[in-house]
């Protein structure tokens, strides 16, 4: 037997009017921006911590500009195709990049990576984990981040609050990459930035040794 339900209005009122949430979600860009002719890039790599780490399940997984489709020697290497505007993406669109600066001449930020969690679909087990880093291109990589001019990061959140800067050129000097935090995605979809800090010397390759 259905429940009994009634209208609850009375005579002469109106009834509630439609109302939307217009909440978005929680979403993250992060910001790089340098000067000169160094070639700077960012990366993010969407992986699964079931408690023993953040691993990368495929090559879809990996957002880079070494991992768009190119060819090199007359061999095709990536996987990810560019957008009409030179931007790339993963998991449709989750994670959108930028189009790839070759130096930094472009006023204010030069490379961006923008992340709306809402579109990564969820894990059966554990968290999702996206590291950021940022790193100087391997071509260029006898320079450490001390040589490059005004070269800075930055994490917002959807409203634009800050949640993270950092000045590579002075905090960083020593390096030639920087994992500046990881984005956590809870099993329920709460979204948090977690800032890390650490910076290295090794290829893009190490890191990805790391987190596969």
């Amino acid at each position: 037997m259905s429940k009994l339900v009634l209208n609850l209005a009375k005579p002469g009122e109106q009834a509630p009017k439609l109302q939307l949430n217009l909440s978005k979600g929680e979403a993250f860009t992060a910001k790089l921006s340098w000067d000169g002719e160094t070639d700077l890039d960012l990366h993010a790599i969407v992986c699964v911590n079931a408690g023993d780490g953040a691993k990368a399940q495929s090559l879809e997984d990996i957002l880079s500009t070494y991992n768009v489709r190119r060819k090199i020697g007359g061999q095709e290497v990536g996987v990810l195709d560019k957008q009409a505007d030179g931007s790339f993406q993963v998991h449709g669109g989750a994670l959108r990049h930028s189009p790839d600066a070759l130096d930094g001449a472009l006023d204010g930020v030069d490379e961006w990576i923008r992340v709306d969690p809402s579109k990564l679909p969820s894990v059966s087990s554990g968290v999702l984990e996206i590291p950021l880093v940022a790193m100087i291109h391997t071509q260029a990589a006898a320079k450490r981040f001390g040589q490059v001019q005004n070269a800075e990061i930055a994490i917002v959140n959807a409203s634009g609050a800050e949640l993270m800067r950092a000045s590579l050129s002075n905090q960083f000097g020593d390096f030639i990459g920087v994992q500046m935090g990881s984005i956590m995605i809870e099993a329920g979809g709460k979204a948090n930035f977690v800032a890390v800090g650490v910076g290295f010397n090794g290829d893009f390759n190490s890191v990805l040794g790391h987190f596969s």
